[in-house]
């Protein structure tokens, strides 16, 4: 069960990070955001960013798994929504929204889902989560680079919402990993 947490985190931050990475020249690139005012842009999706964070911590003591699942389906809707909606600066605003809360709630689900999965190393636990995001984090560039290389920055944000939505295809199977380490 726990190795499944690990494995998952690491889907989820390779998921974020192949389209965040490459956020500011989508905004400037795909959304023809003037250069100027494309950290506005960014530091508009941190402070949404904020409510994410508080939202992940307040809701995942209820369920991490299915905590995980949806912020997953939102992250994938957020990030799928961009490219289609970059040209519409005003529903441009809304999905990045979507795709900030998602992206950033994710961040303490990922670490108390993991911590609570290893009942006897939670330090341990929690070390090597953040180990695993960061080899996400870097899995999710070099993934985007090559998107971006073979098919074009517009279809980075489908990739990645495909590799979020592989996440949430993930959390039944870590669930039964659950189930069975219950039951031995």
């Amino acid at each position: 069960y726990f190795l499944g947490n690990v494995v998952l985190s690491v889907i989820v931050f390779t998921a974020m990070f192949t389209a965040y990475t490459y956020l500011a020249d989508t905004l400037e690139h795909i959304a023809l955001i003037p250069a100027g005012q494309v950290g506005w842009w960014l530091m508009g999706f941190g402070i949404v960013g904020l409510a994410g964070n508080w939202l992940g911590g307040y809701f995942v003591a209820r369920n991490p798994l299915n905590v995980t699942l949806i912020a997953l389906l939102v992250l994938a809707l957020g990030i799928a929504a961009t490219t289609p909606l970059a040209l519409h600066h005003g529903w441009l605003v809304v999905a990045l929204a979507v795709w900030g809360l998602a992206n950033t709630a994710l961040y303490p689900i990922c670490q108390v889902r993991v911590m609570q999965s290893a009942t006897h190393a939670q330090a341990l636990a929690g070390t090597l989560n953040v180990s695993m995001a960061n080899a996400g984090i870097g899995l999710g560039a070099v993934i985007g680079g090559a998107v971006i290389q073979h098919w074009g920055l517009a279809t980075i944000g489908y990739v990645a919402a495909f590799i979020a939505l592989v996440g949430a295809a993930m959390i039944p199977f870590v669930a039964r990993l659950k189930a069975k380490d219950a039951s031995a």
